[in-house]
């Protein structure tokens, strides 16, 4: 094998299948499932169970009451959702009519959703809160009764036999200081959940759980790739209900997860004893730097069929370690899933050997163009049909990728990727701001925590409860979760930030300790708490 690249074991043969452009509409494959199995168990909800036949209908009169309201083809739509049964109904019925859409969380900030909304260039929301904000948008109100079986309706025109527009926008952190959009397409959704069955086995038999909300776009993309496999969807009140009792009631086969949620899990796990998502087939574990401590007590107290997987929005899902490897290599991620090819580059784009550390890149059919109306930050990371997100790691001689952490100052806080550039862009339109820096504080569970220190105008004055505050109506979840006022920013006289200085700085004012020197600190005291 080359030792400057991996390849996933079906090679380029399945590069080309799985990359054709020209699939079909992404809900073609839940309703084939419907017809051929209309009497299994698409969704668990709650206390009810629906079928494929009965959600299929639901999907169509969804879609038909979407077209009543004016929602057509093409249309930008977002979402607003309290009931996550209706969202995902929603959610089917608009990739069925080739519409495009995008989460507005209904606990997002007054201020982010109406970025969010204009940054997308949403047309409309749809909505079950009658007291949602508006986000400026004319509302569809979502109202959907309890889903029987019904015949397809006649007015075949709903569907959009090959859409033209992305079914999905996700808004990501930028490094410009303005939010990426990364939009996908019918063709990448199919590819990439051929690359889920691949690295999971995903069949009719499984139950799957996320245990992030559909809110999140990887949740909304898990869900379509289950009904896509035949599978079942296990819905639970994340507020309310136990995992444990949920995975044990509904025979749950696999979770996807990230590294809060299993370091909360561990944290309610009796220390001793059997494992207690035993039972599971897969527990997947992505979205941020799994330790091999971490790694270790997940396969100990909570289940020893544990799965790491190498992922980003920009890609899907690209090396996995499943239970059989994980303590054979250190830091392992594993080898390509079938149909990715992985490389290390130097930072000139030359490729390494084996066993030297450089930039991570990737090449399959999961990948997107490149980011909506965003030359600079595609150029940057989308390089000759490569896709190199800014992280470091080695190939070992038999193709094992090693996950070595971030070449930039990228912070990523509970699977969110947070840029200190788009902090301090927000950050320096406050009236008072003279100047703004964010750096990471880490976290055990959390991995970063961002801190911001600013520095004000002479003669002017504001509080940290303000400045968070103006903070969180611009950026949500991805806001500093703390703010401290210094008298100046370090800065080297060409206007470089002193990272060193500056989060000894923070660490002193927060009473953290340091790492070490030019390492952020350990942050025992900041509260990650989502705003």
């Amino acid at each position: 094998m080359d030792p400057r690249a991996a390849r996933g074991a079906a090679g380029d043969a399945e590069v080309t299948r799985s990359g054709d452009r020209s699939a079909g509409n992404l809900a073609d494959a839940f309703a084939a499932q419907a017809a051929r199995r209309p009497d299994a168990i698409a969704v668990v909800d709650g206390d009810r169970t629906v079928s494929y036949g009965a959600l299929d209908a639901a999907t169509w009169r969804a879609a038909a009451h979407l077209a009543r309201a004016g929602v057509r083809r093409g249309d930008v739509v977002a979402l607003t959702f309290d009931r996550e049964f209706d969202s995902l109904v929603a959610t089917l019925a608009l990739v069925r009519m080739g519409a495009t859409l995008v989460a507005l969380p209904a606990g997002d900030p007054p201020g982010l959703r109406a970025r969010t909304a204009a940054s997308t260039g949403a047309q409309v929301l749809v909505t079950d809160r009658p007291d949602a904000d508006a986000a400026g948008l004319p509302t569809v109100a979502f109202d959907l009764a309890p889903p029987a079986p019904a015949p397809q309706p006649d007015d075949a025109t709903l569907r959009d036999p090959a859409p033209a527009a992305p079914w999905l926008l996700i808004v990501g952190s930028g490094s410009t200081g303005r939010p990426k959009l990364i939009a996908l397409d019918h063709a990448v959704s199919h590819a990439r959940t051929a690359m889920q069955r691949a690295a999971f086995g995903i069949s009719p038999a499984d139950r799957v759980v996320c245990l992030s909300p559909i809110d999140f776009a990887i949740t909304r993309q898990r869900y379509l790739e289950t009904l896509t496999d035949g599978a079942t969807v296990v819905l639970f009140d994340r507020r309310r209900d136990d995992l444990r009792a949920v995975c044990a009631r509904h025979a749950v086969t696999v979770v996807h997860g990230s590294v809060v949620h299993m370091e909360r899990l561990l944290q309610r796990a009796p220390a001793d004893g059997p494992p207690v998502l035993g039972a599971l087939r897969v527990l997947r574990i992505g979205g941020s730097t799994v330790s091999d401590a971490l790694r270790a007590q997940v396969m100990r107290r909570l289940c020893p069929n544990l799965y790491v997987a190498y992922s980003m929005n920009e890609f899907g899902i690209a090396t996995c370690v499943g239970p059989g490897q994980m303590h054979r290599t250190p830091g392992s991620v594993g080898r390509p899933v079938a149909g990715i090819e992985v490389r290390i580059t130097d930072g000139d784009g030359r490729p390494l050997p084996a066993g030297e550390t450089g930039l991570i890149g990737v090449r399959g059919p999961g990948l997107v163009e490149g980011y909506v109306d965003d030359d600079t930050a595609t150029a940057r990371a989308f390089r000759a049909g490569w896709f190199v997100p800014g992280d470091l790691g080695l190939l070992t001689e038999d193709g094992e990728l090693l996950h070595r952490g971030r070449a930039d100052h990228m912070m990523i806080l509970d699977g969110i990727n947070i840029h200190p550039a788009e902090i301090e862009e927000v950050m320096g339109r406050h009236p008072a701001v003279a100047d703004a820096a964010a750096v990471p504080m880490r976290s055990r569970m959390h991995q970063d925590i961002p801190v911001c220190a600013v520095a004000l105008h002479a003669g002017q004055a504001a509080s940290e409860a303000e400045l968070l505050a103006h903070a969180r109506d611009a950026l949500g979840p991805r806001m500093p979760r703390r703010i401290v006022v210094v008298g100046q920013i370090p800065r080297s006289d060409q206007g470089k930030l002193q990272r060193a200085a500056l989060t000894a700085t923070l660490a002193r004012a927060l009473g953290v300790p340091m790492v070490a020197r030019d390492t952020p600190t350990v942050a025992h005291d900041v509260r990650p708490d989502s705003p």
